[in-house]
């Protein structure tokens, strides 16, 4: 069996990235099942089965078009901590969502989002000829909000009681970046 970091798509010295695998599974049904990780996301918490995981893994191993989905590893110990993800491309426009989360509760805060977020907007731009990243935060997500401009993308617009969470309605920020807003390596 192929190691992770063998099957590195894309590397920095923090993190590497590889497609997902069916092996990611439990991994990824733990971090599913964590209601802490959808304080942060705009998604609501819900409790998955494994078998549904496995199902949503293997439609997101198959190829397509429209998405890339990624597994985030640490370079140095293969750790697998999170899942980055390019959804929505449009081919005609050149433009595609970006998606990302730390799954991993204990490696949040070190940079290892930053590192693939990175790694994504060079492959993106570069590789695919992209000319437009966005995403969508909570507004009161402000990490991530800070993380996001450090790469060069800048708040859009506002979607104001766009989300229901906690018992109530939140603000979401749409985030962009073109190519040639930033330089890739001053992420």
């Amino acid at each position: 069996m192929q190691k992770s970091h063998e099957k590195a798509v894309h590397e920095t010295p923090l993190v590497f990235l590889r497609s997902l695998e069916i092996e990611d599974a439990e991994r990824i049904y733990k971090w599913h099942n964590d209601p802490s990780l959808y304080n942060s996301l705009l998604s609501p918490f819900r409790y998955v089965s494994l078998s549904v995981v496995e199902e949503w893994l293997r439609k997101k191993q198959s190829y397509s078009n429209h998405e890339i989905n990624w597994a985030i590893y640490l370079t140095i110990n293969s750790q697998h901590v999170g899942n980055i993800y390019l959804r929505n491309i449009d081919w005609i426009s050149r433009h595609g969502e970006l998606n990302i989360f730390i799954g991993d509760a204990e490696q949040r805060a070190k940079g290892y989002g930053k590192a693939a977020v990175r790694l994504l907007i060079e492959y993106a731009l570069k590789d695919l000829g992209l000319q437009r990243l966005y995403l969508f935060v909570l507004k009161d997500n402000i990490s991530a909000i800070k993380m996001y401009e450090k790469c060069g993308f800048t708040t859009e617009g506002e979607l104001r009681g766009h989300i229901f969470k906690d018992s109530q309605f939140k603000d979401v920020l749409i985030m962009g970046l073109c190519a040639g807003d930033v330089p890739i390596q001053s992420c």
